[in-house]
């Protein structure tokens, strides 16, 4: 099957790319996805029979107020163009890529079913962003719901894993706090300083892990949408107390700035639909994965 993996040099395609070493990972320069010329081209002569579309523009909740803009723009751009030209070109089968943050914030019934997706608008800090990736859903839905294509979409919750060094100040929450955790290691220094107030929950999930899923969900020719997450749900300060011990800093004291925001309190999601289709999957440990790219991350300084 020819398959083409966008944002491959991402958290996730990186260890996609792996797992399907045949797979086509064009560099944005090789096919820049903001560009509808450009991609109509590239589509229309590689006719791929599977697109699993990982590209976005992605970042901290503090980019996300400060840029929201580009969250909104590059996103529902990409997004569009892709799943346009894909079609067009004789793609049957597409996979997009979303995040629980499209969820509304008004939610009261926990864990949030895939069924409530549209229920209320997102959190207000990262509306941009959502409503481009909410939008998707609703475009790949129309799709397949027009031109009987397997045009689908996974919903994860919060990510980390390897990121590039371009990537780097303005990562995602964990991956944020390893860094802190090695900067203030390197400068002896005897605590960190995190945003908001420790109190929202989270669930997080090894990028290696929804790569993992994504494989087994094109090997077993799934054609459904659905959420996936592991079922530990932890405060931000619970996480940041476990990173402190993976990555060998439980010394090191945890000062909350409440003058930034904390974002959505709580979004964690129903996984009925994940487990009805991989009953025995099991999830990295938060401490196992915190550990493992804390030793990365030092190794790539060496």
């Amino acid at each position: 099957m020819k398959i083409l993996i966008t944002g491959a040099s991402g958290m996730v395609g990186r260890e996609l790319s792996k797992l399907i070493p045949g797979a086509y990972c064009p560099s944005s320069s090789e096919l820049d996805l903001l560009n509808p010329v450009a991609v109509e081209k590239y589509m229309h002569k590689e006719k791929f029979e599977y697109v699993v579309h990982l590209a976005a523009y992605v970042g901290s909740l503090h980019d996300n107020i400060e840029n929201r803009t580009a969250y909104f723009d590059k996103n529902i751009l990409m997004n569009t163009i892709i799943t346009k030209y894909s079609y067009e070109s004789g793609v049957k089968n597409f996979l997009g890529i979303l995040s629980t943050c499209i969820y509304p914030d008004n939610i009261i019934n926990f864990p949030i079913k895939e069924i409530s997706l549209h229920d209320g608008a997102p959190h207000k800090d990262l509306m941009s962003y959502a409503y481009a990736k909410r939008s998707h859903a609703v475009q790949l839905k129309a799709y397949k719901e027009s031109f009987d294509v397997n045009y689908n979409y996974l919903i994860p919750c919060n990510l980390y894993g390897v990121v590039s060094e371009s990537h780097k100040g303005r990562s995602h929450y964990v991956n944020d706090l390893i860094q802190k955790i090695i900067l203030a290691k390197e400068a002896n220094e005897s605590k960190i300083t995190l945003f908001g107030d420790g109190s929202p929950l989270r669930q997080f999930m090894y990028a290696g892990d929804l790569a993992k899923i994504i494989f087994l969900y094109i090997n077993n020719g799934i054609n459904d949408s659905f959420n996936v997450a592991p079922d530990i749900n932890f405060s931000v300060d619970k996480i940041a107390r476990v990173a402190l011990l993976a990555c060998g800093a439980e010394g090191m004291a945890i000062e909350y700035d409440d003058s930034k925001p904390n974002g959505q309190f709580r979004k964690d999601v129903d996984t009925a639909i994940l487990r009805s289709y991989f009953p025995d999957f099991k999830f990295l440990g938060l401490a196992e994965g915190i550990k493992q790219i804390y030793e990365i991350e030092l190794s790539l300084k060496v």
